[in-house]
């Protein structure tokens, strides 16, 4: 019995690194398909359970811009500028330079993703290539990355956090058409201001 799972463990074994070398790749191919837009955009649906929204985002540099619902975010190299519409309140905080979360920083997520967390791929179609990139040895905090192979670019990007699941489905990636604009205080200058910086 102990021959056969050993037998059978050295099987397993040149599939599991040939999954973690293909996915590797692949996120070497994406993270160069991104890098050559310059500036980019993209538009995307998030979604959670049984909600969804529209949003998009914008990358230059070190700068960002997302726009999801009535708040827009303004992200600079340091500093993050919430803007919620609804309560008329704009707040400030620290850039998280360090997040692979598109939403929490896009300007680093795409090219962070793959040195934060362990990459294995999963399926590979003619279309697509379907990556898990577990942060530990559960499957409660991993994401699943689904790679377009006609582009190489991202086209969903799933979550895993704690049992919970955020859904983000990428349905277009160009080039920025314009200089992206940076956060105009004198715009929100009747909002209340929070500062947590």
């Amino acid at each position: 019995m102990k021959k056969t799972a050993f037998l059978f463990a050295l099987l397993l074994c040149p599939l599991f690194l040939f999954g973690q070398s293909g996915a590797a790749e692949s996120l070497d191919r994406m993270r160069q398909a991104i890098k050559a837009f310059g500036g980019y955009t993209a538009s995307f649906t998030i979604a959670s359970g049984e909600e969804q929204l529209l949003g998009s985002f914008a990358v230059e540099g070190e700068r960002y811009r997302i726009e999801l619902a009535d708040v827009e975010v303004y992200g600079e190299a340091t500093e993050r500028y919430e803007v919620n519409k609804s309560r008329r309140e704009v707040t400030i905080l620290k850039t998280d330079t360090q997040s692979t979360d598109i939403l929490s920083n896009p300007a680093h997520a795409l090219e962070l993703i793959g040195e934060e967390y362990r990459a294995v791929q999963l399926t590979e179609t003619a279309a697509e290539t379907t990556l898990s990139l577990g942060i530990d040895s559960s499957l409660r905090n991993a994401v699943r990355l689904a790679i377009d192979k006609r582009t190489n670019l991202p086209r969903l990007i799933v979550y895993l956090a704690d049992g919970l699941e955020l859904k983000i489905e990428i349905h277009a990636i160009k080039s920025l058409p314009s200089s992206l604009p940076k956060y105009d205080p004198s715009r929100y200058a009747e909002y209340e201001l929070i500062d947590f910086r």
